[in-house]
């Protein structure tokens, strides 16, 4: 929940910094803006959190800017959390009803349907339901279920392949709540975090496809005091553990940049296991200058797309060409949500998944 005390804290810790992270924030590089530096946004928060003014539209704007990445925090020597401090500033936002309109709207469909495409996820869950016995209940995350269900196609595939086959677990049908959380509607967030929980009363363990779910069960559902009765794993961690018992197979001949998705990597801290499954499916992996830690961010997260349209393509496409401006380059990444990203800037991209699944499949 939220705690007063830190945000106030950590507001002040960055309003009162030389800027000495001004280089470090996507959204503020991308805009070419400096008061959407952390710095920047952090300031606009401090009036809000810590001296108690009332917010107004120029400050909900500016505490929006954020996708939550955690790259500032990297280059933070106090490692002040910057994300999750905007976020609850936008609570203000809701509020006073001056939220951007991207993330109204969001919240609307969400309060309506239960997850931010206004869907009935049940039905699509039950038409992935196995019909024959799996080691991992599979949970794919909304975003997958409803705009990429060939993804789910493939994850199935290449956890057959790899001797740990999955199949789509009932509780699938619940989001797992993170657009509230990063609309800042943190009691609407805890809430349904208590509900989700009460799904997962019968899932011993599952194996979370989404990097941005797999975050919000592991990290952010304890913050708010809600613990799953489920041991959560990512899809990646599992077939990185049986990639032993994966089948023998040639490496693509494909040449491919390598994107740390920011929940996957800053977020849960796996930067070797996606790494290791990419190192046996293709023959060259280039990366950019700045990785793991300390990687840039293809601008999915924190309702950005929805509140900042150009701002979070821009994002991915500079992000693209620090890893390789060679067009004939393939982004690939372990978080569906980049891979959109990336595709939404004009670039080839793949989920890993998706290279596994041609790898395992290939003649």
């Amino acid at each position: 929940m939220t705690d007063h005390r830190r945000l106030e804290q950590a507001t002040s810790t960055c309003s009162y910094c030389p800027k000495a992270c001004r280089f470090s924030c996507p959204v503020s590089e991308a805009t070419q803006n400096e008061s959407l530096s952390a710095w920047g946004k952090m300031s606009a928060a401090h009036h809000v959190v810590a001296e108690k003014k009332p917010i107004d539209v120029e400050v909900s704007a500016a505490v929006h800017a954020c996708t939550g990445c955690g790259r500032c925090t990297s280059f933070c020597k106090h490692e002040n959390d910057v994300g999750p401090t905007l976020f609850a500033a936008r609570g203000e936002a809701v509020k006073a009803g001056l939220q951007p309109r991207g993330a109204a709207s969001t919240l609307a469909t969400f309060h309506q349907a239960q997850n931010p495409f206004g869907r009935e996820l049940g039905s699509l869950v039950a038409s992935w339901r196995a019909q024959r016995p799996v080691r991992y209940p599979l949970f794919p995350g909304c975003s997958t279920l409803v705009k990429r269900p060939g993804l789910l196609e493939q994850t199935i595939a290449v956890s057959d392949a790899f001797g740990a086959p999955m199949g789509v677990a009932k509780s699938a049908s619940k989001c797992c709540g993170y657009p509230l959380y990063a609309a800042g509607s943190f009691d609407a967030f805890a809430a349904h975090a208590k509900s989700v929980a009460e799904a997962f009363v019968e899932t011993p363990e599952v194996a979370v496809l989404d990097a941005g779910c797999a975050f919000t069960f592991r990290k952010l559902y304890p913050e708010f005091g809600v613990r799953l009765p489920t041991r959560i794993r990512t899809v990646i961690e599992v077939l990185h553990e049986n990639l032993p018992h994966a089948p023998e197979r040639k490496p693509l001949p494909q040449r491919v940049g390598y994107h740390d998705a920011c929940h996957l990597g800053r977020g849960l801290g796996l930067y070797d296991e996606p790494r290791a499954l990419l190192a046996r499916a293709v023959i060259t992996i280039v990366e950019a200058p700045s990785v793991r830690r300390e990687g840039g961010c293809a601008g999915g997260g924190g309702l950005l797309p929805r509140t900042m349209v150009e701002t979070s393509v821009e994002m991915a496409r500079r992000q693209a060409l620090e890893i390789s401006d060679d067009a004939n380059v393939t982004m690939v990444t372990g978080c569906p949500t980049s891979t959109r990203m990336f595709e939404r800037a004009g670039r080839r991209a793949m989920d890993l998944i998706s290279v596994l699944e041609q790898w395992v499949t290939q003649p």
